[in-house]
């Protein structure tokens, strides 16, 4: 027999992914002007060495085009001119804005960061429902990480907690001894792996145990509390599981367990343990026991694996256990549920599988003749990959004895987030503790109802984040009611129209608790509106003019075609044949509302025009790829206005430019020497060319020189303006490399609106700047992200978009998830 798998699931699928945080120190004053190289441009630049905008007044209205970054790592060219009624005064909506708070989701929300999750489910004798985990906001609600479902409604455990409850990190495991007696252990996510168990009584908060490790699962079995996880207790050593009597600790009867138990399950007198041990009360028994009361019983599993997690009854009494666990990991690919026959355990149909490997079950419940299962895996009925006979499975699916797997009703469907979700399996080994970080935790069934409880931020049509129910073939939203919060995030916003209407795009599946196709969104008091369905593109980059003209940038990777496609207020239609100009990487509108896109053609890129009949060339030879374009606000001739690219080139023809590069209306020209590392992002407003870059090591392992966290080209030389003397704080971690970014500029006069990873050594506010052009000032005390990718720009504030769970600071925080509004404060007549 081989060894058991312990390769973890992430190492297997998810080495791709790689966090960076790309920003560097500045020095605390501007650089001085240096002198041009040669290649100046003429942009008709004003005494006060700022770019003129062609002889014309700067537009006042115009929204400066997104140069964010895309889902796929390409920068966005961003938000099109609404017309001079959508800009807002962005001076005033700082000093007298408010967060909206309409942007709260259903079910439970968290930080930014690691995603809510609920560990635990309870009943409560009278049929309460009670969920713990890692969160903190219930809807609009601030709570407790512990919350209930009495009389049909969700609420904050009402109790006074006379304890501090662990800051951020929440409960592991609950238990109900009556309505108002409860035990929770507390969850350490991110520290050393400890915690204490307390009970909750109408007297208080009492701590009657600690350990080091985590508890997963705790249970009332005549009125002595049954702990059971991977730690140890520091009260009497016991590991894996402990018996509270009300006054001491116990270890099981008969003896103790000698590894991990993760799972209890108690029927009447009867307790039976699942887990990695070998031996407990005495026995040896790997795997699964039980205890009737009075003497333990063996139920030897030999198979190899990492234990098991879940146990339950089928109507007829049969025994039934899921975890991870197979005949052989290096061969089978499936396994980790079977069911006890009377004499030994046989695997249920082949078991579960991530495809080439065996899957993890985490929960089971026997209901209405089926067996739920619920965990980590892709397919059941066999190995997933070239099996005709397996059937795909996202992380649920249903075991009859009579006929064997079938999917769960409505169960594959995508789910989105704005929240990292940890790529953890549960088969990674015991000590890694990865099985807290599986999707799927826990189910709990009331009735003909099964909570489903874990990560998934949406089933179906039940769009809740973190916990769901199943009943008569339905999947139902649980927790909070929805406000207008994303499922997923905003990582393009454009406004445009005669309302100044909002319109955003993303990887969203759910908007307002409604599910949504892959579309464009426009918002309105009433909510979000979704446009018809958008085709089976990759759609990289959104546009709306003046008129409401809804503009998308789309790549049809199977027919290797781009297109620009239009909203004709039934259909999305293509504007024509783009493949003489090859793949679109950005967009933006000039100021008759027309898309000029950038497009890479084999190793070079160009600009071309919608001219209202056809694409023109208007510029070509770039010689990478362009991550930004960006047209002046105003220009003389708007059907040969200047605007600027920038991107990973070297040259634009013969002429050096490096990354960065301006049109002046007839042809290129250089911006002194360029930019030392590569383009973030760039943008053109009334005040001149904005561009922010990367943080880059050189050789030995040195930070290049003269890159800009913030620059402005200011007609003869770049000055980098995010520098402690202009109020732009130090970033976390400073001496260890840490440094600040800015992914989507807007410019709107002298003032630049900028969102990125900005994180303070200080702990001030995050991610969303503005810079007046003086100092850098926080917009309503920052934002709580995971990446600010998007802004647009109305007469009643300033949008945000990306992965955000939450706005403003101290009193002012308030959930906010995949997209933020920094509105005007309602005055009081």
């Amino acid at each position: 027999m081989r060894t058991p798998l312990i390769d973890t699931w992430t190492r297997r699928i998810a080495a791709f992914l790689v966090v960076g945080l790309v920003f560097t120190a500045c020095s605390d004053d501007p650089p001085e002007p240096v002198p041009d190289a040669g290649t100046e441009v003429d942009a008709g630049t004003e005494d006060s060495g700022v770019p003129d905008a062609g002889g014309n007044e700067p537009d006042a209205g115009g929204n400066e085009p997104d140069a964010g970054t895309d889902d796929g790592g390409v920068p966005d060219s961003g938000t099109p001119d609404a017309g001079a009624s959508c800009e807002p005064s962005v001076t005033d909506i700082l000093e007298n804005g408010e967060w909206d708070p309409r942007f709260s989701i259903a079910g439970v929300s968290g930080m930014d960061g690691h995603v809510p999750h609920i560990y635990d489910v309870a009943k409560t004798p009278s049929g309460d429902i009670i969920a713990t985990g890692y969160f903190r906001w219930l809807g609009a609600q601030a709570t407790t990480p512990l919350i209930r479902r009495h009389d049909g409604k969700w609420q904050s455990e009402p109790r006074t907690w006379t304890q501090e409850i662990p800051g951020g990190a929440g409960f592991s495991a609950v238990a109900a001894k009556d309505d108002s007696t409860l035990a929770v252990a507390t969850n350490d996510t991110f520290g050393e792996r400890s915690g204490e168990v307390w009970e909750l009584s109408p007297e208080g908060v009492r701590v009657i145990g600690s350990f080091t490790g985590l508890v997963r699962t705790m249970a009332y079995v005549r009125g002595e509390l049954w702990v059971a996880g991977q730690f140890q207790l520091a009260e009497n050593g016991a590991i894996g599981l402990a018996i509270w009597d009300g006054q001491a600790w116990k270890l099981p009867p008969g003896g103790p367990a000698d590894a991990p138990v993760y799972e209890l399950l108690v029927d009447g007198d009867n307790v039976w343990v699942g887990g990695a041990f070998s031996r407990v009360g005495g026995i040896s028994s790997n795997k699964v026991a039980r205890w009737n009361g009075s003497a333990w019983t063996a139920y030897n599993l030999p198979l190899p694996g990492n234990g098991v997690f879940a146990l339950t009854l089928g109507d007829d009494g049969t025994l039934y256990a899921g975890g991870t666990f197979a005949y052989d990991f290096n061969v089978d690919g499936v396994g980790s549920i079977a069911r006890w026959n009377g004499v030994r355990w046989e695997m249920l149909n082949g078991g579960v599988s991530t495809g080439f490997y065996p899957g993890v079950v985490t929960d089971l419940v026997f209901n209405a003749g089926k067996l739920h299962v619920g965990g980590c895996f892709n397919y059941v009925n066999g190995q997933g990959y070239g099996n005709p006979l397996a059937l795909q499975a996202n992380a649920l699916a249903l075991w009859s004895p009579d006929t064997g797997w079938e999917q769960w009703p409505q169960s594959e469907t995508p789910n989105r987030t704005v929240w990292y979700a940890p790529f953890f399996c549960g088969d990674e080994g015991p000590t890694a503790f990865p099985l807290w970080e599986v999707p799927v935790q826990r189910f709990l069934l009331d009735g003909e109802r099964i909570y489903v409880a874990g990560t998934r931020p949406s089933t179906d049509d039940a769009a809740s984040q973190s916990l769901v129910s199943y009943e008569a073939g339905q999947w139902r939203a649980e927790g909070a009611e929805p406000g207008f919060g994303l499922t997923g995030g905003a990582t393009r916003l454009a406004v445009g129209g005669a309302q100044c209407t909002v319109h955003a795009m993303g990887a969203i599946s759910h908007a307002g608790g409604q599910r949504v196709p892959h579309t464009v969104l426009q918002f309105s008091d009433a909510g979000w509106k979704p446009l018809g369905e958008l085709p089976a593109m990759e759609c990289l980059d959104l546009a709306v003019n003046a008129q409401g003209d809804v503009y998308v940038a789309c790549v049809d990777w199977d027919a290797l075609q781009s297109h620009v496609l239009t909203w004709t207020g039934d259909a999305w239609e293509s504007l024509g044949d783009l493949s003489a100009h090859g793949f679109v990487s950005n967009m933006t509108l000039d100021s008759l509302g027309r898309p000029w896109l950038s497009t890479s053609v084999e190793a070079y890129s160009r600009v071309v025009r919608w001219t209202g009949e056809q694409f023109d060339l208007v510029a070509d030879g770039i010689d990478g790829p362009v991550y930004a374009l960006s047209i002046r606000p105003e220009n003389e001739d708007p059907d040969h206005p200047a605007f600027v690219v920038a991107g990973e080139f070297t040259h634009v023809g013969e002429l050096p430019a490096r990354r960065i590069a301006h049109w002046n209306g007839t042809a290129f020209e250089a911006l002194g020497d360029g930019l030392s590392t590569s383009v973030i992002t760039a943008t053109y407003g009334p005040a001149g060319i904005y561009a922010s870059t990367n943080h880059e090591m050189g050789p030995g392992g040195v930070p290049v020189a003269d890159r800009l966290m913030l620059g402005h080209w200011n007609g003869t030389a770049w000055v980098e303006l995010a520098t402690p003397a202009n109020g732009m704080p130090p970033p976390l971690g400073e001496e260890q490399g840490g440094v600040h970014s800015f992914r989507k500029l807007v410019a709107v006069g002298n003032t630049v609106v900028a969102v990125g990873t900005i994180a303070p050594a200080d702990g001030g506010p995050t991610h969303a700047y503005v810079f007046n052009g003086e100092r850098f000032l926080p917009i309503g005390g920052g934002i709580n992200a995971l990446t600010a990718d998007a802004i647009a720009l109305t007469p009643d504030g300033i949008w945000l978009g990306g992965n955000i769970a939450e706005a403003g600071r101290g009193e002012s925080l308030i959930p906010s998830v995949g997209i933020a509004h920094l509105r005007k404060r309602a005055t009081t007549p």
